[in-house]
């Protein structure tokens, strides 16, 4: 479970589970839900490795400063959301629905305390809340396969390397090679536009 906070919004999310038996038992992705051992973590949605939040951005991107009531209301749906998947059945493999339709105590996303989302974003601005769930990512440089391999084999020399090294998990799980690619997509792209104009 993680709690993130903007200057007027917030992210509450619950994290995927790993496990092989899960893999088995769980039925795969359908249309309205992810499976638990699906769902992705707060890193699966990026595609840079974290940086310094500090450098060349004002107070409000730094995620310093927020709304009063911010911290209170992200705090309180995370232990919603912790209560809710610990009553699941399923308990942190409990599927989420990625489909907004109207809430069935019968469906088997939910538990008996009602839905279990993969996540909560909240904008305060607009007193709105939306719950999008988001699969695993198999390049995240948190939870991909190749990161978890690396620290299970080289364990705090993995992380020391990762400190000292911005790109190490950007090129370990091949987020550099993916942004070269898109690169050199792009620059085609431009190259066939202009081409065309000449002619």
């Amino acid at each position: 479970m993680n709690a993130a906070l903007g200057f007027d919004t917030y992210l509450v999310m619950r994290h995927g589970l790993k496990s092989d038996d899960a893999v088995n038992s769980t039925p795969d992705c359908s249309d309205k839900s992810i499976p638990g051992h699906k769902l992705g973590c707060y890193f699966c949605n990026d595609v840079t490795a974290p940086g310094n939040s500090q450098k060349d951005r004002t107070l409000d991107q730094q995620c310093t400063v927020t709304r009063p009531g911010i911290s209170s209301i992200a705090g309180g749906l995370t232990v919603e959301l912790m209560v809710s998947v610990l009553q699941h059945p399923m308990r942190g493999y409990a599927p989420a629905n990625c489909v907004e339709e109207p809430f069935s105590e019968a469906s088997e996303e939910a538990s008996p305390l009602g839905l279990v989302p993969h996540s909560i974003r909240g904008f305060l601005a607009q007193f709105q809340q939306v719950l999008p769930a988001s699969h695993m990512f198999s390049r995240c440089i948190a939870c991909s396969d190749k990161v978890l391999c690396e620290y299970e084999t080289r364990g705090f020399e993995f992380l020391l390397q990762a400190f000292n090294t911005p790109d190490y998990l950007e090129d370990i799980t091949g987020l550099t090679q993916l942004h070269k690619e898109t690169e050199a997509a792009e620059i085609w792209e431009l190259s066939d536009g202009d081409s065309c104009e000449m002619e």
